[in-house]
């Protein structure tokens, strides 16, 4: 019988967890009750926790009597921690199927913690408060496949609306468990993880085509924040064993400290430079910020922008001097490759509308971008310029050629 982990404050959810726990075993699994709460004062209540708060917190390597002279917000900390070191010992040892976490803010971060240590594919699952409205989603999933459900009310006792919210939450983590496909499968084939956003769209897909043509396999991601992150993740997880990085926009909202659309993909280039797995990198899209209203520059109207969508988000140029800080850091990364590694650069433009008269043009900043990568790159790192835009056909296919010629010299062909 497949056991689920479920994981909630005992002093303040006692109600939710007695629902819960009936709705698992009509469902034909056995839950397994572990209590997260912090609070100092708890209720009476018939509820047994299968591993109590106390011995969350010895197993995790703390105590209960040192917690609770913690204010609150490191007595969280601890918890999440101790939490998070409980759940992967479960999953390890093989005593869970999945888990569900549910609560209000608390809970969610300390749930979300947990969840985000078990890997891609493992049933897991949180019904919670903060899951609405503008609150930033990285709060609840982070970069992990954490299935997520708003719970509408509070968590404050059962009603027909909460009866209903959490009967569905329950019935979809039993369906994660017994119908899901848990772990991710290559087969003994190896993945090339690709990098592209709408203004590098068509290049990488048709790279990313020719080299599926040529027998290759290829994971695309999003450069909008969780994709670079997840990359960098799956790379030193073994899920990825090649890169072809064409579009590196994310390290933009890094050097703005966490500004714009596409921030959260902090040190984007280090894990397949640690890894030592052939990488083929280009600086696509790294001339522009893809800001919201409230993330306008204070000089938004000298640099220039375009609509990315109407009144939401703009393409806002970046000035000369921050493209080549970027470069730099760029060089920084890849400088510390222990694989095969090439940085290719197209002149003529780094995105759509780069070419001369459109609103990206800067060809001559590319020039000196190519002074920076020929004086500073390492010797072993291969550097080659071509005189094309990014969103030529023929730059593409000159990508998936340089990333078979890599791979080869790589050992995976």
């Amino acid at each position: 019988m497949s056991i689920i982990a479920v994981m909630a404050s005992f002093d303040t959810k006692y109600h939710e967890l007695a629902y819960v726990r009936q709705q698992i075993e009509m469902l034909g699994c056995t839950p397994f009750l572990i209590d997260i709460s912090t609070g100092l004062n708890p209720p009476a209540i018939e509820i047994v926790a299968d591993i109590p708060r106390e011995e969350v917190l010895i197993l995790g390597g703390s105590s209960w009597e040192a917690v609770r002279k913690l204010d609150k917000g490191n007595a969280i900390k601890t918890m999440a921690d101790c939490a998070s070191h409980v759940l992967n010992t479960l999953y390890r040892e093989r005593r869970i199927d999945g888990v569900l976490g549910m609560g209000g803010l608390q809970n969610t971060i300390i749930c979300s913690a947990a969840l985000r240590q078990l890997p891609l594919g493992f049933p897991k699952f949180i019904c919670s408060t903060i899951a609405s409205g503008n609150r930033y989603f990285d709060t609840v999933v982070g970069d992990k496949d954490i299935g997520v459900m708003p719970s509408i009310v509070d968590f404050a006792g059962m009603n027909p609306i909460s009866e209903v919210v959490l009967a569905n939450s329950v019935a979809s983590i039993v369906g994660m468990v017994k119908y899901g496909k848990h772990a991710i499968d290559t087969q003994g084939k190896h993945y090339i993880g690709a990098t592209l956003m709408g203004i590098t769209n068509d290049t990488v897909m048709r790279a990313i085509n020719n080299l599926t043509a040529s027998g290759e396999h290829v994971i695309s991601f999003h450069s909008t924040g969780i994709g670079g992150r997840v990359l960098e993740s799956q790379i030193r997880e073994g899920t990825i064993s090649a890169v072809m990085d064409l579009c590196l926009h994310e390290m933009t909202a890094e050097y703005f400290g966490g500004l714009g659309y596409s921030k959260g993909a902090n040190n984007r280039l280090s894990a397949a430079a640690e890894m030592g797995i052939p990488s083929l990198i280009c600086p696509g899209g790294i001339d522009f910020a893809c800001l919201s209203r409230e993330d306008f520059f204070e000089d938004e109207d000298k640099r220039g922008f375009v609509w990315h969508s109407k009144d939401y988000l703009t393409h806002t140029r970046l000035w000369e001097s921050e493209i080549l800080d970027i470069t730099r850091t760029i060089v920084q990364r890849v400088n510390c490759a222990k694989g095969v590694t090439e940085i290719v650069l197209p002149l003529g433009g780094l995105r759509t509308m780069s070419r001369p008269g459109e609103f990206f043009f800067k060809a001559d900043t590319i020039q000196k971008m190519k002074v920076i990568f020929e004086e500073t790159l390492k010797p072993e790192i291969v550097f080659k310029t071509f005189d094309l835009n990014f969103d030529d056909p023929d730059f593409a296919d000159i990508c998936s050629n340089e990333m078979l010629i890599l791979l080869e010299k790589g050992g995976l062909r």
